[in-house]
């Protein structure tokens, strides 16, 4: 739970500073007031990173050489002190004053991030997806951001020795030991996301009727690029076209996952108000699976309900469960009043 956030050189911040009560906080102010901003400084400690820049030093302010975010929040009933100072080239993070890798940082707040874009988990490119499953596990289970890293660095590595073979400086038999760590981590990676979307399969169909007021069959479908039990197998039969691409063509990452109703792909021929609320269904079930045995997440919209009609606002509005939720909205009209009526109000 996030008790106060202080955002220095942080965007359109100099110097200000917010309390945040334990239940719902409703962000108000035009667009271009630093709404989303405050969101992602919430969500820095769950992710690692500004996630609506390219780097984190695109966050701070312009004319100035450090940005810093402060946050005092409740984990496990302890109270924490966490602190970002980002410079052009560098990114410090620290827990109660010490300073800790970024790998340490994800998930030690965790959170689920609803905003306008959401809706490309269902339509959007298969990386959108790679990348929430990603981040959910990596928030509950630190040991998989390592993997992660380690699965990245040894992808760069073996793609430049694909290049070096395809120019004769190296030869094919060097590929056998990064062929291996490959192997084990690709596994790894695989099963670890199959198992979170296995999780989230039990019970999504249930919210997501509740939410479309329907009975539907939504279900959630893992795509392997490649047959995971024969893998050193399957690279060397790419072996040739990997050699002449300069990169790796199968692995987890390229792996994907598609949103079904019955046998039809949501995003092949979903109307925009279909996708959007098995995508909300989908972020409900994450609540579900990271508060099983840890801390509620905090819940963060970001200016989701002007996308929706009123009826779909009652409805998304009625699952929000226990927890803290964190608001932004530029007009608090689109705001069900079950919501307003219990939420501390923040002006920008």
């Amino acid at each position: 739970m996030i008790q106060k956030i202080r955002l220095t050189n942080i965007r359109c911040f100099s110097d200000q500073s917010y309390d945040f009560s334990p239940g719902v906080n409703l962000i108000v102010g035009r667009n271009g007031s630093g709404k989303t901003t405050v969101l992602e400084a919430a969500s820095l400690f769950s992710y690692g990173k500004f996630c609506s820049v390219e780097r984190d030093s695109f966050a701070i302010k312009t004319g100035t050489d450090v940005g810093r975010v402060e946050i005092e929040a409740i984990v496990k009933g302890q109270k924490k002190e966490l602190e970002a100072s980002i410079t052009p080239g560098e990114k410090i993070l620290k827990i109660n004053r010490k300073r800790v890798p970024n790998s340490k940082a994800v998930g030690f707040l965790k959170t689920v991030f609803f905003n306008p874009e959401t809706i490309d988990l269902v339509s959007g490119p298969p990386q959108v997806r790679r990348r929430e499953l990603d981040l959910t596990v990596a928030q509950i289970d630190h040991r998989y951001v390592l993997k992660l890293l380690e699965f990245r660095r040894v992808l760069r590595q073996r793609n430049n020795l694909l290049r070096q073979i395809a120019t004769r400086k190296s030869g094919e038999e060097e590929l056998g030991f990064w062929d291996k760590e490959f192997c084990i981590l690709a596994l790894q990676i695989n099963l670890a996301r199959k198992k979170l979307l296995g999780e989230i399969n039990k019970s999504i169909v249930g919210v997501h009727n509740l939410l479309v007021e329907k009975e539907r069959e939504l279900n959630l479908r893992y795509i392997d690029n490649a047959d995971y039990g024969r893998l050193s197998e399957n690279l060397t039969a790419v072996l040739e076209r990997d050699i002449r691409l300069g990169l790796t063509s199968i692995g987890p990452h390229r792996d994907d996952f598609e949103f079904y109703e019955h046998d039809f792909a949501l995003r092949d021929g979903g109307s925009r108000g279909e996708q959007r609320m098995a995508a909300i269904a989908f972020k409900v079930e994450t609540k579900r699976y990271l508060t099983e045995n840890e801390d509620e997440p905090i819940l963060i919209l970001d200016d989701v309900f002007s996308e929706l009609d009123e009826k779909r606002r009652e409805s998304v509005a009625g699952i929000f469960g226990q927890g803290q939720t964190i608001i932004s909205a530029t007009d608090m009209r689109v705001i069900p009043k079950i919501i307003l009526a219990k939420a501390k109000i923040i002006k920008l």
